[in-house]
């Protein structure tokens, strides 16, 4: 069902469903391929294919092309890796409200890292929850719900 997974730790695999609850996968007509990244899909891909500058975000002040998110994400993924240390297994938690700068966390962060978003309704005690249950090792935080995560 499930092709080996590029990631180091096998976590997310571990907490899925049963394979017997799963619902039935019609991927007739798709040709995916046994291993495929969904920041890069969303993003570099398609850049690659000539979107570039259209819009793939819509914010309250701006729009974002897929080549400004592809950039974005690719720079954010590089820091993540070439200066926080995270590495392909390790498990980012993204804590933010909804708009443009999550989505860029969000996919950075999945060029690479299994990764948990939470509601930024949670508070410490829900927040200490999601980090002791999925293991975290790295957050990405808006600075305006930085109180509850510290």
């Amino acid at each position: 069902m499930l092709s080996p997974s590029a990631h180091e730790d096998s976590f997310s695999r571990e907490i899925l469903p049963p394979v017997d609850t799963w619902p039935d996968l019609l991927l007739d007509g798709f040709d995916y391929p046994d291993r495929l990244n969904v920041a890069v899909e969303l993003t570099d891909a398609m850049v690659a294919k000539g979107f570039g500058d259209r819009a793939a975000l819509i914010g309250a002040r701006r729009r974002r092309t897929y080549k400004e998110l592809a950039n974005g994400t690719n720079r954010l993924a590089n820091a993540l890796v070439d200066h926080l240390g995270v590495r392909l297994g390790n498990r980012v938690l993204i804590r933010s409200a909804n708009n443009p700068a999550m989505v860029t966390c969000l996919l950075a962060a999945t060029k690479g890292a299994p990764l948990s978003s939470t509601p930024c309704r949670c508070r410490a005690g829900e927040l200490t929850k999601y980090h002791n249950k999925a293991e975290i090792s790295h957050a990405l935080c808006d600075i305006r719900l930085m109180d509850e995560l510290q």
